[in-house]
């Protein structure tokens, strides 16, 4: 169970800092990386999917944290294969990509922050909160409300340095959980803990 906890902890850590990296970039400049920016986010897409299935077939049968690791793992994994091989192309979708990115993200975020909730973590509404505000991002991403490209990467690199923040907290409000777990159960005995109690 610890190890599960710690690389829930470890892929949260991973994407908040290539999202806030991305984002930075994104805000820094607009228009002169948008190819490099592409390939890029593909390949760090990649990555992310792949860390996100090899958690859940390693984690089988474990607990609620990383039931939604596969489809959000071949989502990413999809998009980003999609990305690398039609780079030219993907340059005006980019804010599509990045607004479903986010908006999944933020589906699985409000899903976990309820998931802390139920398990005792007084500050659970920082994480709905964050991932509510992400979620409604990725839409407005996703409907491409700017004409210009530079605004448009602006705005896409602001939502990308929200993401990460917003998965730094639930980073560390998953961190609590574990720790109240270990002070209660510090034998390991928490991990015959019913799975349906904790949806």
């Amino acid at each position: 169970m610890k190890q599960i906890f710690r690389d829930i902890r470890n892929n949260f850590l991973l994407t908040a800092i290539v999202s806030i990296l991305l984002g930075l970039v994104l805000v820094l400049f607009p228009v002169k990386t948008s190819f490099f920016i592409c390939n890029l986010a593909g390949i760090l897409l990649i990555l992310c999917g792949i860390v996100d299935i090899l958690r859940y077939v390693t984690s089988k049968n474990e607990p609620f944290l990383v039931r939604y690791d596969l489809v959000v793992g071949v989502i990413l994994c999809l998009a980003g294969v999609f990305v690398i091989t039609q780079s030219d192309l993907i340059i005006s979708f980019i804010p599509t990509i990045v607004g479903i990115v986010l908006f999944v993200n933020g589906i699985v975020n409000l899903k976990k922050a309820f998931h802390l909730k139920k398990a005792g973590l007084e500050r659970w509404w920082i994480d709905l909160s964050f991932a509510v505000v992400i979620t409604i991002l990725g839409v407005i991403i996703w409907l491409r409300p700017f004409d210009a490209v530079a605004t448009t990467n602006i705005f896409i690199g602001i939502c990308l340095i929200l993401n990460g923040i917003s998965n730094l907290c639930m980073m560390f409000g998953i961190g609590t959980v574990k720790r109240r777990l270990e002070m209660h159960f510090p034998e390991d005995d928490f991990v015959d803990v019913d799975e349906d109690e904790l949806r």
